[in-house]
Formats: C-alpha cells, sequence, structure tokens
C-alpha cells in the first residue's frame, strides 16, 4: 500500500515537473530560433538576450560575432553599451539617497546646484529633481544633444550651455526626451554624496550586485576586453564603425556598458523591488515611486527612468537605448516576475521585434511575427529616407550659383547655445567644421542660391542642407542648417551669425 501511495505521489511530481518545465523550455526553444532567424533577416552582427523568471534566470545566450572583422563569437559575458537603459541606474540612485534622507524627489534642483539655470528664471526656480528625471522641462525630444555626443565640452559646460536651449512647450506640459537633465541629476548625486556618479554607481550597484564587467567608461570597457564593437549600414553592406562614441559628457543618462549575465542580476533586483539575495539596495516604497505614472507620453506614461505601458492589463516597464551602431533594450513585468535584457551591435529593429516576441510567448499568448512587421517599418524608413533627399533634388532650381564669390561665405560663426563654426576655403572649394565637434565637418556643395548641401565626414551623420543669409549690405550675416535624417540631433535649433 505504502509503494502504491509512494507511485503515486512520484506520479503527481512527474506531472507537476512535465507541465510546469517542459512548456518553458519549449517557449525557449522557439524563442532561440525565432532569434537565430531574426540574426540573419536583418544581418546582425552580434546579439545577446538574457531571461529572468522567478528571480532565476532561465535563459542567457549569445548569438553571431562581436566584430564582423574578427568573428569572434558573443557570449553571455560581452560588454555592449547599454546607452539610455543607464538612466533606471541613475533614478535608482537618486532613490537611495531619499531613502537615506538626503534629497527628497520634488527638491529643487537649484537647492543642491545654485550654478543651474534654464533658459527661463522661473523654471531655473521651479525645476526639481523629479522634473530633471521625467522628461517634463519643456526642451525638445533630444533638444542639446549636439552639445556633447562627439564634441569636446566636458559635462559642466554642457551644463552651463544648456541655459541658451529654448523651450518649445511651456514647463511640465509635455513629454521632451532630455539626455542633459539626466547629466544634472548626476551632479545633484555628487553634491550629496560627495563622490561622483561613476564611483557612486560602482560602489553602490555594481559592486553588491555582482556586476563584475560592468563599467562606465569606454577606456574600462577597452581595457577589460570582450566588447561589442558597433557596426552600420554602408552602401548595403554592414560594416564596423571606426570607434565608439562615448556619452561620458552626459554620463547619467547612458554611460553604462555591460552584459546580459550581469544585466540579469539587476532586473532581479528590480523585480525584487530594491532586495537581491540578502542585500537591499533601495526601499520597495522607492520602488513603487520610480515605476509609478510621472508624465503622460500618448496611451503610455514615463516614470522615474522607465517608460511604463500595459500588456493584457499588466504593467510593462521598460527602457531603450541607442548609441552610433548599438541598441539595447530592458523590460520588466512585475506581476508575472518576468523581465528581459536585449543587447546588439547594429542599429536596426530587431531588438524590439525579440523583446515583443519574448512577452508574448512568456505570457502564453501566440505572438505576431513582430520581425516581419518591423522589418517592413525599417524598410519603409529607409525609403521615406531617400524620398526626402530625393525630394529636394527635384525641387532644387536648376543652374542656379551664389550671389557671392565664394571667400565671402567665408569666416567665423557662433551660435550662442552651441559654439563656433568655421567655413573656409580648401582647393578652392567651401569647407564647414564645427569647432567642439572635430568629426561635424565637410565640403559644401552648392545646392541652390546661397543654399549648399553637406555630406558630413562623420559616419553617424546624414546629408545636411545649409542656408545663408545676407543683410541688407549684401553681406553674409548668418548661415542655419538642416539635417532631416539625423537620428538624434536638431540642428534647426542653430542658428549660427557670422563674428569674423
Amino acid at each position: 500500500m505504502l509503494s502504491k501511495i509512494k507511485i503515486v505521489i512520484s506520479l503527481i511530481v512527474f506531472l507537476f515537473i512535465s507541465t510546469n518545465i517542459y512548456p518553458q523550455q519549449t517557449k525557449l526553444e522557439r524563442i532561440d530560433s525565432y532569434i537565430k532567424q531574426a540574426m540573419t533577416d536583418w544581418k546582425m552582427p552580434g546579439f545577446a538576450v538574457a531571461i529572468v523568471k522567478n528571480d532565476t534566470v532561465i535563459f542567457s545566450k549569445g548569438y553571431g560575432v562581436k566584430d564582423i572583422r574578427t568573428n569572434e563569437p558573443v557570449d553571455e559575458n560581452t560588454n555592449f553599451m547599454i546607452a539610455s537603459c543607464s538612466k533606471a541606474f541613475t533614478t535608482a540612485s537618486l532613490a537611495r539617497l531619499v531613502d537615506q534622507g538626503k534629497i527628497k524627489w520634488d527638491d529643487p534642483v537649484a537647492k543642491y546646484l545654485p550654478y543651474f539655470h534654464m533658459y527661463d528664471p522661473w523654471v531655473t526656480k521651479e525645476m526639481t529633481i523629479r522634473d530633471l528625471v521625467t522628461h517634463r522641462s519643456g526642451l525638445a525630444t533630444f533638444s542639446g544633444d549636439i552639445l556633447w555626443l562627439g564634441s569636446t565640452y566636458d559635462k559642466d559646460e554642457v551644463i552651463r550651455r544648456a541655459q541658451y536651449l529654448k523651450p518649445t512647450s511651456s514647463f511640465r506640459s509635455r513629454y521632451g526626451y532630455q539626455n542633459i537633465m539626466y547629466s544634472v541629476a548626476g551632479e545633484v548625486i555628487k553634491a550629496v554624496s560627495d563622490t561622483n556618479w561613476h564611483s557612486y554607481i560602482k560602489y553602490n550597484f555594481f559592486e553588491p550586485l555582482g556586476m563584475t564587467r560592468s563599467n562606465t567608461s569606454i577606456k574600462e570597457m577597452k581595457e577589460k576586453g570582450n566588447n561589442a564593437w558597433p557596426h552600420r549600414m554602408d552602401n548595403g553592406n554592414v560594416v564596423a564603425h571606426s570607434d565608439y562614441y562615448s556619452i561620458e559628457t552626459v554620463a547619467p543618462a547612458g554611460a553604462i556598458n555591460s552584459n546580459v549575465k550581469d544585466m540579469a542580476r539587476w532586473i532581479r533586483l528590480q523585480l525584487n523591488k530594491g532586495k537581491i539575495d540578502d542585500k537591499r539596495i533601495f526601499s520597495e516604497r522607492q520602488s513603487n515611486e520610480m515605476w509609478s505614472n510621472n508624465m503622460f507620453l500618448g496611451n503610455n506614461n514615463y516614470g522615474l527612468g522607465w517608460f511604463i505601458a500595459y500588456n493584457n492589463g499588466k504593467r510593462v516597464l521598460n527602457h531603450g537605448g541607442g548609441m552610433p551602431g548599438m541598441i539595447s533594450d530592458v523590460t520588466i513585468i512585475p506581476e508575472d516576475k518576468l523581465g528581459m535584457v536585449i543587447l546588439s551591435n547594429y542599429e536596426t529593429g530587431m531588438v524590439n521585434a525579440i523583446r515583443n516576441y519574448i512577452i508574448d510567448i512568456m505570457m502564453n499568448v501566440e505572438p505576431k511575427d513582430y520581425n516581419k512587421t518591423m522589418l517592413e517599418n525599417w524598410s519603409r524608413r529607409m525609403e521615406n529616407f531617400e524620398k526626402e533627399n530625393k525630394r529636394r533634388e527635384d525641387v532644387r532650381v536648376k543652374n542656379t550659383k551664389p550671389s557671392l564669390p565664394l571667400e565671402k561665405y567665408c569666416g567665423t560663426y557662433e551660435d550662442k547655445m552651441y559654439g563656433i563654426a568655421e567655413v573656409s576655403l580648401r582647393d578652392g572649394k567651401l569647407f564647414l567644421q564645427f569647432i567642439p565637434s572635430p568629426t561635424f565637418r565637410g565640403e559644401l556643395k552648392h545646392y541652390h542660391f546661397d543654399q549648399f548641401y553637406i555630406d558630413w565626414e562623420d559616419e553617424f551623420l546624414t546629408r545636411g542642407w545649409v542656408k545663408f543669409d545676407m543683410n541688407f549690405n549684401g553681406e553674409i550675416k548668418q548661415f542655419t542648417i538642416e539635417v532631416p535624417n539625423s537620428p538624434d540631433f536638431i540642428f534647426t535649433e542653430l542658428l549660427f551669425d557670422k563674428v569674423k
């Protein structure tokens, strides 16, 4: 009789295991197969994914190669630039300081940084720490990013120059994604902790979480080795970038370099609301605060370092990251105790496709073919770029020439917010150089009348158009510039006046 009971119990245990583990294994096999197919479809060089479920890492794997020139394989320890996925680390740092009573989310920034100024003095006075990290400053999305990416300015100079950025909406009325405001938030951390953002992240997150290969600088990343290299498309071929673009000038907005193994520990911390193993990093109260709706964004919201949406009635917290040649994503679904990190070394829509596929699979929803949809969207995006270039060629007035001899366009120009640009003659051709950004340069080729186009030497930038204007004496007084397909820069906020 006892043996029969044991057999029944064994059968029950077997059935329980069968109905819980094997379906999960089947799900992971489907995910793995889908990623492999997507790698081919997107011509993706390198990719890595980790999935956490019920505080356990159930999937952690690298795909493809770190660099197409070396063909070394990506593994779970391969570091990528996680870019704006770093923002949640910054808000978690602030949350720790709130726990310690050193700051409050709604404290004025000026209380800690008296030198901080916005364009409007009233906004300067009213801006709070919460405002800094919820994208409601009144500035446009990516406004001012031209100050730091690829420039020689340090963080202090970028923050100082931000006071000349003109708002495009009233304070707290409209969402505008802001990297510079996160840099200011990092300075608040420094002001109250007597250590800089880099050290704070290292000692309060990387070390206690065991994120042993994670770091906050390109230099340290290179020293550690096993890094994914950024890639781009060139005439239909995937090629390696010449180097990494540094984001350290606004580090709290996106300077972390990490891997899926380390980031899985970060996800566990988040899903456990500030605790991992026996370590409490921030309080459950502050976890809830960071996950609360602060700024509306269409049908969704932005919390403190997290985008907030809903899927089948369940809250989905997510943040993506993008740098030239790198796309990343971190997503958590607290109610399902589910989280994932996805890292790639080529800018495409594949990251979003795989994220959506994993969410559906893990939530027991038969997934759509997101890869197909994203490929179609990406193709349309590329077509729109080409259409814009063609449109500009179609409206070009043929057989015109510049109003003045080319040397009259030469000189030193200044935008109060950005700084100096120089136009010079080289071998009888006009040449534009943005002084703070050494790689922002190129030959100005005549378009029509007093407009020129520029194909930048910087491989990240797309074609731009420069328009010179005269005063009533027939002298060049200023130029404006637009780069319609530029990924992250608002060139139209620049007005360069001729100063010499």
